[in-house]
C-alpha cells in the first residue's frame, strides 16, 4: 500500500479480513454481502474486493461500508475506527460457522437462527405476510464445511486469526469438525481462535469445551448476553440466566469478554450488565444493533432518551460510547410505532407481556 494513502476514510480490513457469512462474503461483520457467494478464493479475486479496496485507496467513502459512516457520524467508536491490524495480507477469517442455534432473539431472523426458521408465524411477524419457506430458501440448519476446509488449509501454510460465530457454534456439527481437523493437523499454534457463545451447553455430543479449548494457545472466548435475569429471558426465547450463570463459571478463566448488542429492548439493563461483567471480572464488548432498524435505540425520541440519561445519572453509570448514541441527532423515532407493533405481536405469539419484564418501555 502507497504512502499516500487518505488515513482519513482509509480501512485495513479489505485486505487484512475476510468475514463469511451465511451465504454471502465481505471484509467486515458489517459489510457481509459484498460478495453474493461463500466461495473465499474466488472472493479473493473479485471484482467487488478489487473495487473496494481502490475506494480505499483514493480516501473514498464506500457506499457499502455505511454504517461504519453514520455510526461515527453520531460520536460512536465504528467497526473501522476499532481496527489495530496493519499491512496488507490476509491476517483474520470470520465464519458464521453454523446457523444452527437453540434461541429465538428477538432482533434475529431465520437467516441467522434455525431456531428462528422452524418458527414461521414469527418469522412472518418480522418479514410481514410476504415470508414464504421457499422463497426465502432458508432450511432447518446448516454448516459451512467447505470454508472450513478452506481456513484449514490455509493454516497449514501461515498463521490466521479464526472469529467463529453463529448461530450457536457450541450445538454444531460443523465446530466439531474444525476442532477435529485442528486436531488432526495439530494447528494449534498457527490459530488463534476467538469463539462466540451462548453458553447454553458447554459439552456437545462427548465433547467437553472446557477441555478442547484450552488446548489453544492463543484463545479468546465471547460469552454474549443481552440482558440480566429477566430482561436476557425476554430478549433471547429460551435463554435461562440461571444456567448461562453456572456455565459462565464453569468456564470463566477461558472467557474473556461478554458480547453486548445495544438495542432498545436492553438499554434500560445495560447498567446491570455491566456490573454483572465487573464482578466476573469480564471485560464488555459492545455492538450495535444495524437490523432490524425499528429496534435501534434511535427510534427513541429525544424526552425519552433524556429519561434512560437521568436514570444513568441517577445510579452513576456512564459510557461514552452509550452516551454518544442517547445524545446524537439521528432521530428514528419515526419507526417507533413499528418497533411497538412487532413487540405487541411477537408478546402475542410467545405469551410474554413486556410490561412483566422491562417494565421502563
Amino acid at each position: 500500500m502507497s504512502n499516500k494513502i487518505d488515513m482519513k476514510n482509509f480501512c485495513p480490513l479489505p485486505w487484512t479480513e475476510v468475514y463469511i457469512a451465511h451465504d454471502t462474503t465481505g471484509p467486515c461483520c458489517i459489510n457481509t454481502e459484498l460478495y453474493n457467494s461463500t466461495d473465499v478464493a474466488d472472493y479473493l479475486k473479485s471484482e467487488e474486493l478489487k473495487t473496494l479496496k481502490k475506494e480505499f485507496l483514493k480516501g473514498s467513502k464506500p457506499d457499502s461500508c455505511s454504517y461504519c459512516w453514520d455510526t461515527e457520524k453520531a460520536g460512536i467508536t465504528s467497526v473501522r475506527q476499532s481496527q489495530t491490524t496493519r499491512g496488507s495480507k490476509l491476517q483474520r477469517v470470520s465464519l458464521a460457522i453454523t446457523n444452527k442455534c437453540n434461541f429465538k432473539c428477538r432482533m434475529c431472523n431465520p437467516i441467522d437462527s434455525s431456531a428462528w426458521t422452524t418458527d414461521i408465524a414469527a418469522a412472518k411477524i418480522l418479514y410481514g405476510n410476504s415470508y414464504d419457506t421457499k422463497k426465502h430458501k432458508f432450511i432447518k440448519h446448516k454448516d459451512d464445511y467447505t470454508s472450513i476446509d478452506w481456513i484449514i488449509n490455509r493454516c497449514k501454510k501461515q498463521k490466521l486469526l479464526v472469529n467463529l460465530l453463529g448461530g450457536e457454534p457450541f450445538i454444531s456439527p460443523g465446530f466439531l469438525y474444525f476442532l477435529e481437523q485442528v486436531k488432526k493437523y495439530n494447528l494449534y499454534d498457527n490459530i488463534s481462535l476467538v469463539v462466540t457463545t451462548n453458553l447454553s451447553v458447554i459439552k456437545y455430543k462427548g465433547v467437553d469445551f472446557i477441555q478442547e479449548l484450552s488446548k489453544f494457545k492463543d484463545l479468546d472466548v465471547y460469552a454474549s448476553i443481552d440482558g440480566c435475569f429477566k430482561v436476557g429471558e425476554y430478549i433471547r426465547q429460551g435463554f435461562d440466566f440461571k444456567k448461562f450463570h453456572t456455565n459462565l463459571v464453569a468456564m470463566k478463566d477461558l472467557i474473556n469478554f461478554f458480547s453486548v448488542t445495544v438495542q432498545i429492548y436492553n438499554v434500560y439493563d445495560i447498567p446491570n450488565i455491566y456490573r454483572y461483567a465487573a464482578r466476573m471480572k469480564i471485560k464488555i464488548n459492545l455492538n450495535y444493533l444495524v437490523e432490524p432498524d425499528f429496534l435501534q435505540i434511535s427510534v427513541l425520541n429525544k424526552d425519552q432518551k433524556d429519561k434512560i440519561l437521568k436514570y444513568y445519572e441517577s445510579i452513576n453509570f456512564y459510557d461514552k460510547n452509550i452516551y454518544a448514541a442517547l445524545t446524537n441527532d439521528i432521530d428514528n423515532s419515526n419507526l417507533y410505532n413499528s418497533y411497538k407493533k412487532y413487540t405487541d405481536s411477537l408478546d402475542k405469539l410467545w405469551n410474554k407481556n413486556i410490561k412483566d419484564y422491562i417494565p421502563e418501555l
